[in-house]
């Protein structure tokens, strides 16, 4: 749903945006109530399905379901004729959790009153725009809302250390095995945030977990990494609060939605992955030495991401200024 709200702000040859002559009202998501669950936990890919926008898409079942339900504004709990009452329940609590913000409406045969998905105006698109590496969960902070009865719950886990890769790496694979602690009871259904990687201080890790599948990928530049005179205006008093000196707004910021979470021991498998106490005052060349004595399994990734990225900068200079040479480009 995010790509069809962005259609309505493009603009085509003669400067007319959809957006001038059309208003998005609603942003309405479907759930198959009777298999939500089963299919979050899917490792099969869109493409498996034909359901991929192009060829390049590799996104997993998991994740298409989980970028519906966060971007909705109303959300349609369906087939509740083959729902059980308390597994119906146990969708519904999952689904306030991830977008606490939507309305949620139950249905059979997707049959609603038209007042509920037709002329609500919910739609915002300043509100829209503020989706980017976000959960709403994370704007709105933790919360212990009634789905504590069906045992879904969530809490965002927050650090200013960064991440080892390969202890990370061990800790995200075990929430998807399920089988070592404390991720054998504390079953992780959806996370997402942002990370800081000792051995890449330029870039957020955009972190992203759905079912049986999580991704890590470079985002954008820290603000640290940015001179101030090219900062928006009124970021510098916006970001105040999540300021440090030494590292600027460089942090680590995880929403965890699961089912019979133990905060403190997720927290505390977390924190174990984090560079030692002792060692952040010793800086990077140090936190690269620690990080260089073990297998980094993102490299490949992030290479892989980062080359592909410049290399569609560099497309985009090509088609505004032909005039430039490679190299004055690599250099800017």
């Amino acid at each position: 749903p995010m790509p069809v709200a962005e259609t309505f702000t493009f603009e085509d040859s003669t400067g007319l945006r959809l957006g001038d002559i059309a208003q998005l009202d609603t942003l309405v998501t479907v759930v198959d109530g009777s298999r939500f669950i089963s299919e979050l936990d899917s490792l099969e890919s869109l493409q498996t399905r034909n359901w991929h926008a192009d060829p390049e898409d590799q996104r997993t079942i998991s994740h298409l379901l989980c970028d519906q339900v966060e971007f909705a504004n109303v959300i349609v709990l369906n087939k509740c004729d083959l729902t059980a009452s308390r597994e119906q329940e146990k969708v519904a609590s999952l689904i306030r959790t991830m977008n606490p913000l939507a309305k949620l409406v139950t249905s059979t045969f997707s049959t609603v009153p038209l007042e509920t998905v037709l002329g609500t105006g919910l739609f915002s698109m300043s509100e829209a725009e503020k989706q980017e590496g976000w959960l709403q969960e994370a704007r709105i902070g933790d919360h212990t809302p009634e789905t504590e009865e069906y045992g879904i719950g969530s809490f965002t886990f927050r650090a200013r250390r960064p991440f080892l890769p390969y202890k990370l790496n061990n800790v995200l694979e075990a929430m998807l095995d399920k089988s070592r602690a404390p991720f054998d009871k504390s079953i992780i259904l959806r996370s997402k945030g942002f990370v800081w990687l000792a051995n890449c201080p330029q870039l957020q890790g955009d972190f992203s977990l759905a079912g049986n599948h999580f991704s890590l990928l470079p985002g954008n530049p820290w603000w640290a990494e940015i001179d101030r005179s090219h900062w928006p205006e009124n970021l510098e008093k916006a970001i105040a609060p999540l300021w440090n000196e030494l590292h600027g707004d460089r942090q680590q910021e995880i929403v965890i939605i699961g089912q019979c979470l133990d905060k403190d021991t997720i927290t505390q498998a977390l924190n174990e992955c984090l560079i030692p106490e002792d060692k952040m005052k010793q800086g990077q060349d140090v936190w690269d030495a620690i990080c260089s004595s073990a297998d980094d399994p993102f490299k490949d990734t992030w290479d892989t991401a980062i080359e592909l990225a410049q290399k569609e900068a560099e497309n985009h200079s090509h088609s505004h200024d032909h005039t430039h040479s490679h190299e004055q480009k690599c250099q800017d």
